[in-house]
């Protein structure tokens, strides 16, 4: 339904409560930092789970040293929670056999870059708004209870609204 595999997410969801540990998806990517002058400054290859790789760079904005040749880091952070969101909205949709005929997503934000700069002690993001644009026959509430299912199911959301154990480590070369 609307390019959900239902029958794939159900049987992920009982293969996961039979064994918790089916459940368990493990994330390793790499990244390297581009040392010559001008190029883009950080780049990578993400496999597929069907194979091969996407690249993806990333640069800072020009009042942040970079050339701005590439979306910043937040800005993935931030197209990845949104897509994270508006993906779990469209697969509860489907588990929930509504269709949906149109999904959009739109985030905002507002940086304040004086910590990242070392000039404050601020929180550099106080809030982010995702909002969802919908084309759909079911109604309002049905509307509102799948918000609530993808509020709650949300890995994006959830890891933007709980504290996790940021690990940091710099090992040499």
């Amino acid at each position: 339904m609307h390019n959900v595999n239902v029958e794939a997410i159900e049987a992920t969801a009982a293969n996961a409560a039979a064994d918790p540990a089916a459940g368990i998806q493990p994330v390793a990517l790499t990244g390297e930092w581009n040392v010559e002058e001008g190029a883009v400054q950080f780049t990578t290859q993400i496999p597929l789970p069907s194979g091969g790789t996407v690249a993806f760079s990333a640069d800072f904005p020009p009042p942040m040293g970079g050339t701005g040749a590439a979306p910043s880091p937040l800005a993935y952070c931030f197209w990845g929670g949104l897509a994270c969101y508006a993906m779990t909205f469209a697969q509860e949709a489907a588990r929930e056999g509504i269709e949906l005929s149109s999904l959009r997503g739109r985030v905002a934000a507002e940086l304040d870059m004086a910590r990242a700069l070392g000039i404050g002690d601020q929180p550099p993001l106080e809030e982010i708004n995702w909002t969802l644009e919908v084309s759909t026959e079911a109604d309002d509430g049905a509307v509102e209870r799948l918000r609530q299912i993808a509020d709650a199911r949300c890995p994006g959301a959830w890891c933007l609204r709980n504290a996790l154990t940021v690990n940091t480590a710099v090992e040499r070369s």
